[in-house]
């Protein structure tokens, strides 16, 4: 693996063939080796040398493969204050989800130095998979935006948002892209960025419109999903994105049944953690169709297999 340094930034060629089908960037084939290679890009891009945006005095970030904006809304939202991260990127140029799929690093944006928060809760909109082979992922290219929402510590009042931004782009290479952002106010277009960011993320499944078990080998997940929970299925077969924490990750899931009223998914379970039982206490689960906004299930309890 080679990395050139620039301003701000390292390039990384791709590896030249795929390490796992299962959540990996640039032979990262483990979630500590992951956490390992953020941890050391963080470090070694070098944040001092980053434009101003990375100075913590500037909400924008920009450099010729993306642009981050950090926009926060004014009044809160049942005493939560929200903010967006709005990630464009160049023609070409892609990012990633919460679970990259076989090839890429999850977006890491920490909000805990913003003065007076006490949690924060990321939602990102539904992705989209693209490439083949090794550079197979799921994620973002052109527009996207990324929903926060902070709960203040009992008594504190939010004033400055401030956000370390880690994540990779990547189109023929490879740039893991550091930067820290900070916003204290906001103005009519950053009001209408947030609203239109958390109108974008996933709606909620119904209950009950999403069931999982787990095989008897511990080797795969079967989620069945009621068509009238996802949206577009008019023609289009829903796919279906599968997450869970403590080290479990999922490959791309195939269509095992589809009937009139549900499909049903085969989910390749590719990591898990070293001691534990054959599968995950529950799931979150996204299903898409038709490029919609998605529908989200999460904590799905997963029955045991047989």
């Amino acid at each position: 693996m080679q990395i050139r340094r620039t301003a701000g930034e390292s390039t990384v060629e791709k590896p030249r063939r795929r390490f796992r089908a299962g959540p990996a960037f640039l032979g990262a084939t483990t979630s500590a080796a992951r956490a390992a290679l953020a941890a050391i890009a963080m470090s070694s891009a070098g944040l001092a040398t980053l434009p101003a945006a990375a100075a913590g005095q500037d909400a924008t970030f920009q450099n010729d493969e993306v642009t981050l904006q950090l926009v926060r809304a004014a009044d809160p939202v049942d005493d939560k204050v929200r903010t967006a991260l709005l990630v464009s990127l160049a023609p070409g140029w892609h990012s990633y989800w919460l679970d990259p799929g076989a090839s890429g690093v999850p977006p890491q944006i920490d909000l805990s130095a913003t003065k007076g928060a006490g949690s924060v809760r990321q939602r990102l909109p539904a992705p989209r998979r693209f490439g083949e082979g090794e550079t197979r992922a799921n994620g973002y290219e052109g527009e996207a935006a990324f929903a926060y929402e902070i709960a203040p510590e009992k008594g504190a009042t939010i004033g400055t948002v401030k956000a370390t931004v880690f994540m990779g782009v990547c189109k023929e290479i490879c740039i893991p892209v550091t930067a820290e952002l900070a916003t204290d106010g906001s103005d009519p277009a950053a009001e209408a960025a947030v609203a239109a960011a958390f109108a974008a993320l996933p709606e909620e499944a119904p209950d009950g419109a999403v069931t999982v078990s787990a095989a008897g080998d511990g080797k795969t997940l079967r989620v069945a999903v009621k068509n009238a929970a996802a949206e577009g299925t008019s023609g289009d077969t829903p796919d279906l994105f599968v997450t869970s924490g403590d080290g479990w990750f999922f490959d791309e899931p195939t269509v095992a049944e589809r009937t009139d009223d549900a499909t049903v998914f085969d989910v390749p379970v590719v990591e898990s953690p070293a001691s534990t039982a054959t599968a995950p206490a529950s799931v979150d689960v996204l299903v898409t169709a038709g490029g919609g906004r998605g529908v989200e299930a999460r904590s799905v309890p997963v029955s045991p297999g047989s």
